[in-house]
């Protein structure tokens, strides 16, 4: 009876970890005639390599802080959104406020993001 028991709750416990380890990582991406879109949510323990690169990128701009929600302006004159919490990075970018440089500056440090996320 014990040994059942045992069993019963061995199991119960490989079943709840199991449903809890799932990966929990979203990326997506608008990308329309006016605005650009990237939001990532992902295991918080990512946070800091995500705000680090992100402070390469906007160098000598930076930001920090666990709860970051603001709209720069960079020494460019690239302007855009950006929405950071522990675990999730949202980024906005208005094409009719910026050119195209400024457009394929913030989508290629969103991707730089996406890559670090999704490294094995």
């Amino acid at each position: 009876m014990k040994y059942i028991l045992r069993l019963s709750g061995l199991l119960f416990i490989i079943a709840l970890l199991a449903c809890c380890d799932g990966d929990d990582r979203k990326i997506s991406v608008t990308d329309s005639d006016d605005t650009y879109e990237f939001f990532a949510k992902f295991d918080k323990h990512e946070t800091e390599r995500v705000q680090n690169f992100i402070n390469t990128q906007v160098a000598p701009s930076s930001f920090s802080g666990d709860h970051v929600d603001v709209t720069t302006t960079l020494d460019d004159h690239t302007k855009f959104k950006l929405e950071e919490s522990p675990g999730k990075v949202r980024i906005e970018l208005d094409k009719g406020d910026n050119s195209d440089a400024s457009y394929r500056r913030i989508k290629s440090m969103c991707e730089g993001i996406k890559k670090i996320l999704t490294k094995k």
